[in-house]
Order: C-alpha cells, then structure tokens, then sequence
C-alpha cells in the first residue's frame, strides 16, 4: 500500500508532507513521492516556442539535473520529519516526463494508490483556496480518494471526520470506509445532510442510517443530521465550525453542488481554508 504525494518542490509541498506521513504511519503504508517535469522550451523565433529543437543533451542535462533536485528535496522532508518519527515509514522518489495532472493519475493507478495527499494555495485577503489546474484534473479524474491540504495547515490529531451525505444508498460503502479511516485515529465520523426545508422524508432516512449503524453509533463512532440552510455550501461551511471538523470528506460525483469544470471552484469552498478535503470517487 502506498499513497502518493505529487510535490512541485515548494515550501507548501514540505508542510502537506507531514500530512501524508502521519497518514502513512497510521495505515502502515510507504509514501511515493513523485515530481513531474517539462522540457524546456527552445525557442526558434520570436515569440514561436518549439521543443523539436532540444538535443539529446539538453534532454539529459533536464533529467539529471531534476533527479538531483528530486534527491535534495527527498533529504529535507526527512530530515525535518523523520527525526520525530522514530518508526520510520518508507519513501520512494519518482520522476515523470509530461503533464503533471496526467502523470499524477497514471502514477497512481500503476502502484495502487491508496489515496493521493496534494497540497493547494489559500488567499487570506479572500478567504478561498486555491485550486490549480494540476489539482482540479487530480480531483475530477482519479479513482483513488484524493486529500487536498489547506496551505499552512499544521497536522494534529484527527477526532473529528465530517461526511457531507446525499442519504442515498451508495453512501453505505464510503460511510464504511471512513469508519475504517477513523479507527485507525480513534475518531469520530459525523455524517450530515444540508437540506432547505423540513422534509419529514430526510429525517425518515436519517433514522434509517441510525438504525443501521446502531452498533457503531452506540459505541459514539459515529453520529447522523440534519443541517438546515438555503445554501448547500454555507450549511456545510457552519457544520465543519461548529463541530471544529477535522477532516471532511465528500464524494465526488454525487454533489452537483460542487462544480470540478468550474474554473473558480475556490469560490465553492472557502470552508476548505481550515480544514483538509478528502475527495471520493463514486
């Protein structure tokens, strides 16, 4: 088992680290870290870029020159983390030649990734996230979970793993996977569902998960509501504050809320800001 940590090298990428490593010694799995790269451009013209020009040297110079830099960063992320990790978790370095969203979902389908732990950008002066291009592609094409951390954001304990639920039946396995999730940190997993008006329906399917996990919901790993708000995303921003949520978890497909084609999808989740996003694949 292993998780990927796609880095592009950057001081944001050694703080989500730390996330990846205390996921990785909880789930007893290594951690693959892996960097992509472009060639450089040659340039041929004025203002005409073309890459049919690069030599063979260059194109090796590129390659040795990213695997030092590859090999460099590697030594910075153990010596800041590893010396308080005494039971060490095993990381490999990988390099890709291409588009970094592309390689990031291939890599990962190659060694089975367990989840893909990336890191994005947060303004202050707008209270968004930041998605970039490379981490929109990640989210809207991988099968394998994606967790996405806030900048700045400093690993402590999980207690608290919040599920945004449709209370639809596919809920079931990724409700299961997350109580598995949550053992591992001893945690809690509070399911909710933001609704507009007060369907007797919702609470009569809330009712059912209760009864269904009675087992677990006796033992308080795990708890169900129901939020009331006009606004989807305002109602999950007020439950992950509230309960001071540390992790929350959504599935992908299922919430046409979430618009992953939308350009300005840090518009969407401002609530992401303080806490880290684990993203499904139905």
């Amino acid at each position: 088992m292993s998780i990927l940590f796609p880095t592009d090298f950057s001081e944001q990428s050694t703080r989500a680290f730390g996330y990846a490593l205390e996921f990785a010694k909880k789930m007893n799995s290594t951690i693959t870290l892996l960097h992509v790269y472009r060639l450089p451009v040659s340039y041929t013209g004025y203002d005409d870029p073309r890459t049919s020009g690069i030599s063979e040297e260059v194109i090796t110079a590129t390659e040795h020159a990213t695997e030092e830099r590859l090999k460099l960063f590697k030594e910075e992320l153990m010596n800041k983390y590893m010396s308080h990790h005494p039971e060490m978790v095993r990381v490999l370095g990988m390099l890709r030649m291409g588009f970094p969203g592309e390689e990031t979902i291939r890599v990962a389908e190659e060694i089975s990734a367990s989840h893909i732990v990336m890191h994005v950008e947060h303004k202050k002066k707008i209270n968004r996230v930041l998605f970039g291009s490379t981490t929109v592609h990640v989210m809207k094409k991988s099968k394998a979970p994606v967790i996405t951390i806030p900048e700045n954001y400093e690993f402590h304990e999980i207690k608290k793993i919040a599920y945004a639920t449709d209370l639809t039946f596919s809920d079931n396995e990724i409700i299961s996977r997350l109580l598995a999730l949550a053992e591992l940190f001893d945690a809690e997993v509070k399911c909710f569902h933001v609704h507009d008006s007060n369907l007797k329906v919702e609470g009569s399917i809330i009712d059912d998960f209760i009864e269904q996990y009675k087992s677990e919901a006796n033992k308080r790993r795990i708890t169900f509501q129901l939020i009331d708000n006009l606004s989807v995303l305002d109602g999950i921003e007020y439950f992950v504050k509230e309960n001071q949520i540390d992790l929350l978890a959504i599935m992908k497909q299922k919430h046409y809320w979430l618009d992953f084609a939308d350009k300005d999808i840090s518009k969407q989740l401002a609530f992401h800001a303080d806490v880290p996003l684990l993203v499904y694949h139905e």
